[in-house]
């Protein structure tokens, strides 16, 4: 299930309606990790994911389950 909290601070329309998500997945040696912050006014949306399997990121440096852009920590 996935954790949604609101956040409010639309930085494109100014409403205070804009959501975090933060969705967990596990299978194997595959976990991912994926962020989303969305207004519910205006669409504006901003999402990022970690995937144990990318070769362009290291992994294990980032700070896979805290919110890049608000910096909260998810729940699982």
């Amino acid at each position: 299930m996935a954790d949604i909290q609101t956040v409010g601070g639309c930085k494109k329309c100014g409403s205070d309606s804009a959501t975090c998500k933060y969705n967990f997945f596990e299978q194997g040696d595959l976990e991912i990790h994926s962020w989303e912050h969305k207004c519910i006014d205006c669409g504006h949306r901003l999402t990022t994911a970690y995937r144990t399997d990318d070769e362009d990121i290291d992994f294990a440096a980032e700070q896979v389950d805290q919110c890049p852009y608000c910096q909260r920590t998810g729940t699982k």
